[in-house]
């Protein structure tokens, strides 16, 4: 299909992430956009562009700077760099996207992600399941590796959020794209590897993903942020601001120099409370 294109975000890419974008390259128009502070790439890798920034802008504005670059496509789909898809996984979800369309207004369109590491499914543990199709499941919120939108959802939702640079940056524009009256969600006949944060903690029921310790500054001033907002689900309000402070409570006793992670919780917290505008470009 001459109508897709696909943006892959790098940031420190290892060797394996490179080879992969190249291969996908060889089938695929797109973009690859580099955040990280080291030297590039050649600017054109077989039918991709490569655009290296040598500072690290943030995934929003990286993405954003990818939908702008390519506008003769119909259809985008999003990769981080360590998302592993065989060549026909693009066409697959597009084409899946294209019938959901038919029934729903449809804005992002995503895959079941499956953990890389050991081969098991991420489940969500604020939403059931909530199937309204064949295999397609209602979702408030879905992750951008491997998901997909039509430039006319964009034209009417707005670009990604800059302002968030990082965290819940795709849980944003989901939650915009309902306000404008469009629906996103996962479909269970397409399948991802990736892997989410660097690790799990187990405390009884509650399992959470740890992260390096700079997204904890992100996630505390986002949440901070988007907590102010309207169109931001009640629901997801709630459970992360309860999820944020027990992190408080049992990251001393579980985490190993979590005093790391502590300073930029604080860091994020005292930038949250501080006021904040949202940058959302228009396409």
């Amino acid at each position: 299909m001459n109508n897709i294109a696909i943006i892959i975000v790098f940031y420190h890419p290892s060797q394996e992430d490179i080879s992969s974008a190249i291969e996908l390259s060889k089938y695929y128009n797109g973009i690859i956009v580099d955040n990280s502070e080291t030297e590039c790439l050649p600017a054109k890798i077989n039918k991709m562009t490569y655009l290296c920034f040598q500072h690290n802008y943030g995934i929003a504005k990286a993405q954003n700077i990818g939908i702008q670059s390519i506008q003769d496509f119909q259809y985008i789909v999003f990769l981080d760099q360590d998302s592993r898809i065989n060549k026909d996984f693009p066409i697959d979800i597009i084409n899946e996207y294209i019938e959901i369309q038919k029934k729903y207004n449809l804005a992002f369109l995503g895959p079941t992600i499956i953990n890389k590491d050991n081969g098991e499914e991420y489940k969500s543990v604020i939403h059931k399941k909530k199937y309204i199709g064949d295999k397609f499941i209602l979702r408030k919120n879905i992750i951008s590796s491997g998901c997909c939108i039509s430039r006319e959802a964009l034209k009417v939702i707005g670009l990604a959020d800059e302002s968030l640079f990082i965290d819940n940056v795709d849980n944003e524009w989901c939650w915009r794209a309902y306000q404008h009256g469009y629906i996103c969600g996962l479909t269970e006949k397409i399948k991802l590897q990736h892997k989410i944060g660097n690790k799990y903690i187990s405390i009884w029921a509650f399992k959470d993903i740890i992260s390096s310790p700079f997204r904890y500054y992100y996630q505390y001033r986002n949440y901070l942020w988007l907590s102010r907002r309207k169109y931001v689900p009640l629901q997801w309000k709630i459970l992360i601001g309860i999820k944020n402070f027990i992190r408080l409570i049992y990251f001393p006793i579980c985490i190993k120099d979590f005093h790391s992670y502590y300073i930029k919780m604080l860091m994020g917290i005292k930038d949250g409370l501080k006021s904040h505008t949202s940058n959302i470009p228009k396409l």
